[in-house]
């Protein structure tokens, strides 16, 4: 909207020109700020690196779901619908401002999509009056502007929600005839328009649909010797397959591999995570760079990370002797440089160590010992660490895992898939809820230098279940309105 010129000011005199610029720029500040002026970004870019999981929900939940499902749950990113006039929740009662902000600030990526006009040749009883244009009048002129309209909405609902600049804004194009030549020229138009008009204004485009249709669509023209349309930057694959990785049985990994894909492995099913159940799709997105491990801490120039790690004594010598010593020097316990050979002091030191956090006081290096120690580190600070943490608390929890239970899991500072099933593993075979997040009571088991036996190095699953084959050609996504405006989670092929 163009807002009304001001009044041009008379031309103030030498003397007071300053001022009159002073008043002048207030005015002009006044009026900005009555006329709406978007105020500074909440978020940052987001989704922006990461490496995890993800839900949709058609509704944004609950502060108090959202906490439970921070500290119960594998995901760490939610898609939110924002904006669209296929929207099935349109009324979104908790998705505010105040509510983005939250999230942000405890870590959630937040992935917000736009159900708007969908493709012409929709199934019969969807979106009667909202589809895209199929006039291929001037290249689809009439598709074109739309998906430039559309971006245009999608943007103003993010901006208002305070998510910042640089965020990869979805558009949720659901299931549709790939054969029908016009509507699929009509919504690769209209998706062209879509990221151009997102580009312009400062942000990423990405794309949900059916790995059988809109996928397969965006795919063909990136491959396209004749392509003449701007393909999207991220994909949000909908391929119900059960398999929680990026790969899809209807693209190559040639495009948008590895950094730039979500995949919903599951569609609509309930889940339980800390006493809240919510009706969700399961993701699992690698973006920007994936999460990224940060800077090591301190190590004292020695190597602390194993994977496995040996009991320690007097007259022991070697690596992980210096490893334990820089670890004993860095609690105020041990003075002198890092020898490598295990004597007087080193016992001594460990004993100190022993007393102060409850374990038997015998001057070695037990795995009990090994296990306090290292997920101790410097600081000591425990961070809530699940699937797409990345830093040293990571560090600190993969090293202490080896030493409690001979995991043997990478220490490279990234907590993913195999990190998760090790700290399930871990805490059931410690009497801990099996979560597969290191919260307060994992750390503290681990701090107390809980170590468990009997470990099991069995792999993970290699295929996924057998599921309806319409779940793979038309899986429709929490939140499009569905046909005579059903509730979501109820559409199939028919």
């Amino acid at each position: 909207m163009r807002r009304p010129a001001l009044p041009r000011p008379a031309l103030p005199r030498p003397a007071s020109l300053v001022s009159s610029l002073t008043a002048l720029v207030v005015a002009v500040t006044g009026t900005l700020a009555l006329a709406g002026a978007p105020s500074a970004a909440a978020t940052r870019a987001m989704p922006g690196n990461f490496t995890g999981y993800a839900i949709d929900t058609c509704d944004a939940p609950s502060q108090r779901a959202m906490n439970a499902w921070r500290r119960h749950s594998k995901y760490a990113g939610i898609g939110i619908y924002v904006a669209g006039m296929n929207r099935a929740c349109s009324s979104q009662p908790n998705l505010t401002r105040r509510w983005v902000t939250t999230q942000a600030s405890r870590g959630w990526r937040l992935l917000p999509l736009v159900v708007g006009r969908q493709a012409s040749c929709s199934p019969p009883g969807y979106y009667r009056g909202k589809r895209i244009s199929a006039k291929p009048a001037r290249d689809y002129a009439k598709a074109r502007t739309q998906g430039t309209e559309s971006a245009r909405g999608g943007v103003q609902a993010v901006r208002r929600l305070g998510i910042g600049r640089g965020s990869v804004v979805w558009f949720d194009l659901e299931h549709f005839d790939l054969s029908n030549r016009r509507c699929r020229a009509s919504a690769m138009a209209f998706t062209s328009a879509w990221t151009k008009q997102l580009h312009r204004q400062g942000y990423r485009s990405g794309l949900y649909s059916s790995a059988a249709s809109g996928i397969r669509m965006v795919d063909a023209e990136r491959r396209s010797a004749a392509r003449k349309r701007v393909v999207p930057d991220y994909l949000w694959i909908a391929e119900w397959n059960l398999r929680d990785d990026l790969r899809s049985s209807y693209i190559s990994r040639a495009g948008w591999w590895p950094n730039r894909r979500v995949h919903q492995y599951r569609g609509g099913h309930i889940e339980r995570h800390g006493g809240v159940a919510l009706a969700v799709d399961s993701n699992v997105l690698r973006t920007g760079q994936g999460t990224r491990p940060g800077r090591p801490g301190p190590d004292c120039g020695v190597r602390l990370g194993f994977a496995d790690y040996d009991r320690l004594e007097r007259g022991d010598r070697g690596a992980q002797v210096r490893a334990a010593q820089c670890l004993l020097k860095q609690r105020g316990l041990l003075r002198r440089d890092l020898s490598g050979s295990y004597g007087t002091g080193t016992t001594k030191a460990a004993r100190r160590f022993q007393r102060d956090v409850g374990l038997r006081d015998t001057g070695d290096v037990t795995r009990s010992t090994w296990t306090a120690l290292l997920v101790r580190g410097v600081s000591g600070e425990k961070k809530l660490v699940k699937v797409g943490t990345g830093g040293n608390e990571v560090r600190r929890v993969q090293r202490a895992l080896n030493a409690a239970s001979g995991a043997s899991v990478r220490v490279d500072g990234v907590f993913g898939r195999g990190d998760m099933d090790a700290v399930r593993q871990y805490q059931r075979r410690a009497g801990l809820p099996r979560t597969g997040v290191v919260s307060g009571p994992t750390w503290r088991a681990l701090r107390k230098g809980v170590t468990v036996d009997g470990w099991s190095r069995g792999g993970r699953r290699s295929a996924g279940m057998q599921v309806p084959r319409s779940w793979l050609t038309v899986p429709y996504s929490s939140g499009a309105a569905s046909a005579d405006n059903a509730r979501p989670g109820s559409d199939r092929e028919n």
